[in-house]
Formats: structure tokens, C-alpha cells, sequence
């Protein structure tokens, strides 16, 4: 397996309460991440990590980093606020779709194929809120554009039951192999949080049978939680034997990609964090 981090998670971190760890440019979160034992590489954010693309690439080099995905944050920005690629306003999806079309053009530049987006702030709260018929039309139709932008890229769909919305429409692991149906495309496929499968009530080595199977298994994020919320753990610190389980399924499969790690350090040392991550991950991997 190869290890990354996600940049956002070694800089300054917040919840609805409060706020943790220190606000950190570009370049002090690849300093930082240079003292992760054991990692590979790092999973960028766009459009944060790509206000100068000459000194991101530059980072890359002097850190002998590789690039594990490329994830486009459609939800921070607030025209984002009523959705993205599902949002009624037709210029709001238009501008979803030419993100995630650019940051495909971007990938390869930075030597990577895979570009990942969660869809947190498209679906509802509360009933009649939207028009469930319109907005799914609008993902699908949505994405086989961006799919079809360019086939050497991957598209990799994250699925979460919620937050910052209740209802998320990409909430679970079926709804996600559906939407890669419904597309129809060769290049989509799905991103699979391991806390995320766990908040869902799935079991993470069911639903990656499931992806593995259609071939839509693209990426795994991993992470740790107690089935009640999204608390991006250490992983393994809580669920030890599902992640024995996990692990079992991916060789049987010959998944060798990337395992991007997506934890919260929240008051503890960054570094220290996610340098016992890959050291848990990859005793796993020896058993």
C-alpha cells in the first residue's frame, strides 16, 4: 500500500465549537508532513493547495512526495451554500462541473489520476426542501460531462450519510455504486472512507466487496470512529478487528493503491498522529 495525508489536516482544524492546531501555509504543511514516518505522499485540496502551481510542484520535489488524489472542495465556498452540482441555480452547476473539470486538467500536471470530491453540501434538511427527481438528474447528467472531459482521469465519488447537510444524496455505499451505474462511465468510481462506511451502519470489508466487484473501488480514506459520528480517530484504535477484515479483503482483491489518511488530530501532535496511522495500517497489512 502507499500512504498519504490529506493536506487540510495539518493546518488549522475546526469544529462548530472550537478551534485546533495552528494556521499553516503551503509550505509548512509539507514541512510538516516530511517528518510523517512512513509516508508516501499527499492527497491535495483544490482550489486551497493551488494559488501558486509552480511552487506546489516544487514542493513535491524537494520533499520526494507523489500526489495520491486530487480533492475538489465543493462545499467551503459559500455559492456553494444550496449545493453544487445538484443546486436549482443552473450557473451554480455550471460552475461545480468547470471545478471539477479544471482540477481534472490539473491532476496530471502534479502526476496524479484521480481526482475526489464528497458531496457533502448537496441533498436536504428538512421535507419538500428540494425536488429529489430534479437534483438526482442533475448530478448524473452533471458528472457524465466531467467523466467525459477526459477519460484518463478518475473520478472518485466520497459518500457520507451527513453533515454539513442531514441528508446528504450520496449517503451510503449503494447509492454510490448507483450513481456509477446511472453514469455509465469507465473513469467513475468511488472513494471509501472507512469512518464514513462505519457512521453509514455498513460493515467497510462488505462495501468494498461490493465496489471491488464493479471495479468502482478507486480510493480508500481511513480513519476510526464508534458508529455514532464522523470522528476521523486514529484508525484501528477503536474497530481493530473490522480493519483486520478490511485489509483481508483488499489483498484478496490486489488493491495496492492509496490509503489517504483522513484523521483529526484535533489537540494532538500532527505528526505523532498520523506517523501511528501508517504504523498501525501497515502491521495490519503484515498479518
Amino acid at each position: 500500500m502507499k500512504y498519504s495525508v490529506i493536506t487540510g489536516f495539518l493546518g488549522k482544524l475546526q469544529d462548530r465549537f472550537t478551534e485546533y492546531q495552528t494556521d499553516r501555509d503551503l509550505k509548512e504543511k509539507f514541512e510538516l508532513a516530511s517528518k510523517i514516518e512512513g509516508l508516501d505522499g499527499v492527497e491535495v485540496v483544490y482550489p486551497a493547495d493551488f494559488d501558486d502551481l509552480d511552487l506546489l510542484k516544487n514542493l513535491l520535489n524537494r520533499y520526494n512526495l507523489k500526489v495520491s488524489s486530487l480533492n475538489v472542495n465543493l462545499k467551503k465556498d459559500k455559492r456553494w451554500k444550496n449545493g453544487s452540482l445538484t443546486c436549482s441555480d443552473k450557473k451554480i452547476r455550471r460552475e461545480a462541473i468547470n471545478w471539477l473539470k479544471k482540477a481534472m486538467d490539473l491532476a496530471p500536471e502534479i502526476g496524479c489520476n484521480i481526482v475526489t470530491v464528497c458531496l457533502l453540501i448537496d441533498g436536504h434538511d428538512y421535507p419538500f426542501q428540494i425536488d429529489y427527481r430534479k437534483a438526482w438528474m442533475y448530478l448524473v447528467e452533471g458528472l457524465k460531462e466531467i467523466c467525459g472531459h477526459r477519460s484518463d482521469v478518475k473520478l472518485s465519488i466520497e459518500y457520507k450519510m451527513s453533515e454539513p447537510v442531514v441528508h446528504t444524496i450520496v449517503g451510503n455505499v449503494g447509492k454510490a455504486l448507483y450513481l456509477c451505474e446511472e453514469v455509465g462511465k469507465d473513469n467513475i468510481g468511488v472513494t471509501l472512507d472507512i469512518g464514513h462506511a462505519l457512521y453509514a451502519g455498513e460493515n467497510p470489508s462488505e462495501s468494498a466487496c461490493l465496489l471491488a466487484e464493479k471495479k468502482r473501488l478507486f480510493l480508500v480514506h481511513i480513519n476510526d470512529n464508534f458508529r455514532n459520528w464522523d470522528w476521523d480517530l486514529i484508525p484501528g484504535y477503536v474497530n481493530f478487528w473490522d480493519y483486520i477484515e478490511f485489509f483481508f479483503y483488499l489483498r484478496e482483491y490486489g488493491y495496492n493503491e492509496w490509503m489517504s489518511m483522513d484523521v483529526f488530530p484535533k489537540n494532538m501532535d500532527p505528526v505523532e498522529v498520523f506517523s501511528k496511522s501508517i504504523e498501525f495500517a501497515k502491521n495490519i497489512e503484515l498479518m
